[in-house]
């Protein structure tokens, strides 16, 4: 598909996907240039490294592209997209452009509900330690490689999958990971059924020889890989706390860390110290150490370095703390996250201050009547309004909505408040010694958290 493609415009390339393909296109020596109304870092970022960003949407921007590559944020009425079109230039999506850079080598893709982040992050963390030096695709940060992209020499390729959009679909790898899979993007889908059909067609469409490692204590994942294990020659191999080929034993939680023993096809291997909180994130640490493993990399290498992750931007980071008051922020944004990074919370023995930015408006009617039921534990609750990421608002549906249903299941505080600006006054206000203040959303509410302490250490 690249054959003959010299200069490639990215539409909407401020994104965590878009900006990665950006970035490694560009080390590739083609020329790049994009576009994007908003302002952030990734697009900072690009700039200082020479690429071409414009700040709106024009048909100039476009007059030397050979491929165009369009965000899912992107609206089918933008002025770049119709002329591309009209001049025929060819137009690809973000998912299929990784297509092609994943199926071109030995591919590792982690797919699932929750996790895929850190599971990749953890997964390019060890291939790089271990000498691999794959290439990188990440829906976040990853402090080891300086942001969300690497291009690496070797011949695997990690890269996180999406399939809010059925992109996944798109992605042929040598090795699969499954974390779990619950109902989501179902404005997409339309069912379960057909979400879950989707993982099952991306489960079966693995290179010749392929691997598929499952989380063996999730539900739908274990019956999809029972199905697939049916009528597939392809090596199967799973994880989990409570079964699988490889587990985690003697667990200690602690409150930003926890250790636990190893043990494949029942033989003991070893203890990990894994600087990461929570139960779910000793899953993705289970994923990570299964690819691993089936490379063949030597248990010390494995251990030393999931031991010595750093971490990965959005996923409980502790950005500061002022006046003993601790700020953490968290990307979580479905019901299941909210619930598993606010369980990593409470162990800190602190009084918790959550600030919730809803993202999207389908997935907040989605789960309408589940949200409710993740915050029962946090002292303090704050909504603010809905994160569209690109969609049209929905009649109806809104911040208030959702803390109108919240406030009826929770005996504790609740507020709803429209700006960042009036939710930082009220922090001020209400904050105390020790108190944990977190803020959560897949949009841009980690700035609440950021103004808070830049307000606090200048108080």
């Amino acid at each position: 598909m690249l054959k003959g493609i010299n200069s490639i415009h990215f539409i909407g390339i401020g994104g965590i996907g878009m900006s990665g393909l950006a970035k490694v296109m560009f080390e590739l020596d083609y020329r790049i240039s994009g576009s994007d109304i908003k302002e952030n870092n990734l697009i900072d970022y690009l700039k200082k490294k020479g690429i071409k960003i414009y700040g709106k949407h024009d048909l100039q921007n476009i007059k030397d592209a050979d491929l165009i590559v369009i965000s899912s944020a992107i609206l089918w009425d933008n002025p770049e997209l119709n002329e591309a079109k009209r001049r025929k230039i060819p137009i690809v999506s973000r998912g299929e452009f990784l297509s092609y850079l994943v199926n071109a080598g030995e591919g590792i893709v982690v797919a699932g509900t929750h996790g895929k982040t850190t599971t990749t992050s953890l997964i390019a963390s060890l291939l790089l330690k271990a000498g691999k030096n794959p290439t990188i695709f990440i829906g976040g940060e990853l402090s080891e490689i300086g942001g969300n992209s690497y291009l690496g020499t070797g011949r695997y390729v990690v890269a996180e999958s999406d399939e809010s959009d059925g992109s996944f679909l798109f992605l042929h790898p040598k090795i699969a990971v499954l974390t779990n899979l619950e109902d989501d993007h179902l404005e997409y889908y339309g069912s379960q059924d057909k979400l879950n059909r989707a993982f099952k067609n991306f489960s079966s469409q693995l290179k010749s020889g392929g691997t598929l490692i499952v989380n063996q204590d999730n539900e739908k994942i274990r019956k999809i890989s029972q199905t697939i294990g049916k009528s597939s020659s392809q090596n199967i191999i799973s994880y989990g706390l409570h079964q699988g080929n490889l587990c985690a034993e003697k667990i200690k939680y602690y409150p930003l860390s926890s250790s636990f023993q190893i043990k494949y096809k029942t033989k003991p291997l070893g203890e990990v110290n894994f600087p990461l909180p929570g139960e779910h994130n000793i899953y993705n640490c289970l994923a990570a150490l299964l690819v691993g493993i089936h490379l063949g990399i030597s248990w010390n290498k494995i251990k030393d370095a999931l031991s010595s992750f750093r971490g990965v931007k959005r996923r409980f980071e502790v950005i500061g703390e002022a006046r003993s008051v601790l700020i953490v922020d968290d990307y979580a944004h479905h019901p299941t996250e909210i619930k598993a990074t606010l369980k990593v919370a409470q162990k800190m023995n602190r009084r918790i201050i959550a600030i919730f930015q809803p993202h999207r408006y389908t997935r907040t009617r989605l789960f309408l009547n589940k949200f409710p039921f993740s915050f029962q534990k946090v002292d303090i609750l704050i909504l603010t309004q809905i994160y569209e990421a690109g969609e049209h608002p929905t009649p109806g549906i809104n911040g208030k909505l959702l803390f109108e249903a919240i406030k009826k299941e929770r005996s504790l505080p609740t507020y709803y408040l429209d700006t960042f600006e009036e939710i930082i006054d009220f922090l001020m206000k209400q904050i105390r010694e020790k108190d944990l203040v977190i803020t959560m959303g897949a949009g841009n509410i980690r700035e609440v958290g950021e103004k808070l302490l830049t307000k606090l250490n200048c108080s």
